[in-house]
């Protein structure tokens, strides 16, 4: 897409200076365009307290640090997304005043970038150039789809997406840049699907969670049996906190064990070893914040990575949250129902030769045992595999060949090359090639990179949408013709 062609002054990505704004359902990444990575990042979620000195109003808190300091009277945190998608604008449009001030963005010299997920709802798009274009008064605005941005953070225009983050999981093909939104998948069988396995996993070990800031004094401590408690001195706090403020202590607590414990078994045929038949160089041991050490065998860290491929096969016999799955907890479309979009690819139909009819017959036998398993959980290869059988048989070979992995969830070791084999077992023609960055930050932050050097790019800078031309054609033109 780069030129070697001299672009007009005003392209230039210094005289242009975007901002790239990254919102996601753990955390929210903001910074400038052209840098290699996001210069502030922020918790998907905001502290709320009465205003002592004004009745009727509330105190809004974004700062992280204070966010996880001793908690204020009366305080809950609100989280401000949901399955990737904003559900509270007021919280959204404060925590992002917040962090434009944090970074002294001027939005009438400088652009904004947003990038948003492909399940977006069409009232979420309007909000948001409302938002940005009237609201905070940017100079120029443009939304973009979050697997776009992956597939420029990693050079390939043609590609297969992964992106493993908190709240889901989806599957999103990528041609010449452009997300194929009719075969966009998804399942909640992602890092929430884990963390929760990990609360129950420690119920079952009768492990109390006590948050750091309900800790005065500790001394190291090892679990040995459900009797077993830690050795700590309670700070005690003369007004009651609010169980989401514990909650989202809790949430950091898990983040650090998924972090520090998960690995996957490499594949099916090398199985997890069973459980009591370890010795105790596998076990690993997790200080919980009131010192408190708890055990985790290796066959315990494997099954709760594994469970992302058979999220069936868990722990504990039922996860709550996900005791009662509908359609495989997966999600086909997230909130846009049936509004006005663009044009979307409509996969080639080819007609049938006499001798296919059998063998198409046989495949729809195979797609409704497939519809079958799938509403039984849905794991990641299954996923993939599907997406892939639903694309164009010319796009299939080349897609296979690019499949992407991102996302923090991504980061489990081994989990890349159990994807490899397992797509590799399925598709015997197909060569299947997985790029992953080695790179922790790259991985976690691949849409905010991409979108940075998408914005950076002398040749896209036409592409701005300004308040002129949002208040002459209107956002349902805008978002048909330009956020597609």
């Amino acid at each position: 897409m780069a030129s070697t062609t001299l672009a007009p002054q005003v392209y230039g990505a210094d005289e242009v200076n975007a901002v790239v704004l990254d919102p996601g359902s753990y955390s929210t990444r903001i910074g400038f365009a052209g840098y290699d990575s996001p210069s502030l990042v922020l918790p998907s979620s905001y502290g709320e307290r009465p205003n002592e000195n004004s009745e009727g109003e509330v105190i809004r808190v974004f700062d992280e640090n204070s966010l996880y300091a001793r908690p204020q009277p009366n305080s809950v945190i609100k989280p401000i997304l949901r399955d990737n998608l904003i559900q509270d604008w007021d919280g959204a449009v404060e925590q992002y005043e917040y962090m434009f001030h944090r970074m002294d963005v001027d939005p009438h010299e400088q652009p904004l970038m947003f990038t948003e997920s492909t399940m977006n709802s069409h009232k979420n798009k309007v909000k948001a150039l409302e938002v940005f274009l009237e609201t905070e008064e940017f100079c120029g605005f443009y939304a973009v789809k979050q697997p776009t941005c992956v597939s420029f953070a990693h050079g390939r225009p043609n590609c297969l997406i992964v992106d493993m983050g908190h709240d889901l999981v989806t599957v999103t093909p990528v041609i010449d840049g452009i997300c194929l939104k009719k075969q966009v998948m998804g399942t909640r069988y992602a890092g929430a699907f884990v963390d929760q396995q990990l609360r129950e996993f420690l119920d079952s070990k009768n492990v109390n969670y006590n948050p750091i800031y309900m800790v005065k004094d500790k001394k190291p401590s090892y679990w040995e049996n459900t009797e077993s408690h830690a050795d700590f001195t309670e700070r005690t706090f003369d007004y009651d906190i609010d169980p989401s403020v514990k909650n989202f202590n809790y949430l950091r607590t898990l983040q650090e064990m998924k972090e520090t414990l998960l690995e996957c078994s490499p594949d099916d045929k090398k199985a997890t070893p069973n459980e009591g038949e370890e010795d105790d160089s596998d076990i690993l041991y997790f200080e919980l914040p009131d010192g408190l050490n708890v055990p985790f065998s290796k066959y315990e860290r494997q099954k709760l990575s594994n469970s992302l491929f058979t999220p069936l096969e868990t722990l504990e016999k039922s996860i709550e949250g996900w005791k009662n799955p509908h359609n495989g907890n997966i999600i086909a479309d997230i909130g846009t129902g049936n509004e006005k979009t663009s044009k979307e690819y409509v996969p080639l139909r080819r007609s049938k030769k006499p001798e296919q009819v059998k063998s198409a017959k046989i495949e729809a036998a195979k797609a409704v045992f497939k519809k079958e398993k799938a509403a039984r959980g849905v794991g990641i290869s299954y996923l993939v595999q599907t997406v892939l059988e639903n694309l164009d048989v010319d796009l299939k070979p080349q897609l296979a060949n690019n499949i992407v992995l991102t996302g923090a969830t991504s980061l489990i070791p081994r989990l890349n090359e159990r994807l490899h084999s397992e797509l590799t077992l399925r598709n015997p023609s197909l060569k299947i090639r997985i790029h992953s960055v080695g790179n922790t930050t790259e991985r976690k932050y691949s849409s905010w990179i991409g979108g940075s050097i998408l914005a950076s790019l002398g040749t896209f800078h036409q592409l701005w949408v300004s308040r002129a031309e949002y208040e002459e054609v209107g956002p349902d033109r805008l978002i048909v013709g330009r956020f597609r």
